[in-house]
């Protein structure tokens, strides 16, 4: 194999790493705009009855975070795995 096949482990855990990190701010983001946007007093009162509907961004924020936290766990898999390969990869050398 060449140089660059033998790699493709650490570009993947990278490109994991990225996505996680972006999906991990748009989380926090969401967060804290569902914190700002959240009924309060008489509208959460209506909120509670049913005769008004939640903010679309207060309803968005476990979706989002369920996205942040599968994409932290396949990004922590990719980089240990990453480091496996490596520990191998060099004992393998040696």
């Amino acid at each position: 194999m060449t140089e660059q096949n033998d790699k493709k482990h650490e570009k993947i855990a990278k490109r994991a790493e990225d996505i996680s990190m972006t999906a991990t701010i748009m989380s926090a983001a969401v967060g804290v705009g569902a914190n700002f946007f959240e009924p309060t007093g008489l509208s959460a009162i209506g909120v509670a009855l049913g005769i008004i509907d939640e903010p679309f961004i207060v309803t968005a924020v476990p979706m989002v975070s369920n996205v942040a936290t599968v994409t932290g766990v396949i990004s922590g898999c990719a980089y240990f795995y990453s480091k496996w390969k490596n520990k191998r990869e060099r004992r393998i050398s040696d």
